[in-house]
């Protein structure tokens, strides 16, 4: 009985501080807070004069996708050359939400620090361009609004909460 009032008693108190717990959230409801908190910072970064949290969110798998003034990369191996590299004022940037064991290469980048939100990894890789504010901070700032964490690895082996 004891354990069940302390539960809920954490919970009413992250609740009441504005602060879901990352494993009572879902990730499209994650992202949907993400990509609104993205959309506040246009007026501080030109780059995102374009974004649009109803047309860069995407619901399956819960991930924003983004690129603004990009070309075409040249073919050199490894993730960044799949994907667009920012012209001197653009950027491109790429979030998701994903199962801890994902081996897709996008999800198993050696030089990204794994972090966590709840249950799941998260991706967040980024290109800003060379004339450009980053965007790296603010974008990790919502991220961590919503509970983004460096993952501790768990008894289970399972690099995210259980």
């Amino acid at each position: 009985m004891l354990h069940r009032v302390l539960t809920l008693t954490s919970l009413v108190l992250a609740l009441s501080a504005g602060a879901v717990p990352a494993h009572a959230q879902d990730r499209l409801g994650v992202m949907k807070a993400v990509a609104a908190d993205i959309e506040k910072l246009k007026a501080d970064f030109p780059q995102l004069q374009d974004f649009s949290a109803a047309k860069h969110l995407r619901s399956d798998p819960p991930s924003i996708g983004y690129g603004y003034r990009t070309h075409q990369a040249p073919k050199t191996g490894g993730w960044m050359s799949g994907v667009p590299h920012p012209d001197p004022d653009g950027v491109w940037f790429h979030i998701d939400l994903h199962d801890p064991d994902s081996n897709l290469q996008l999800h198993t980048q050696p030089a990204v620090v794994p972090t966590c939100l709840g249950k799941s990894r998260v991706s967040f890789l980024i290109l800003d361009g060379k004339e450009t504010r980053g965007l790296n901070g603010p974008i990790w700032q919502a991220l961590v609004k919503q509970g983004a964490r460096q993952c501790a690895v768990r008894s289970s082996g399972c690099p995210c909460e259980s």
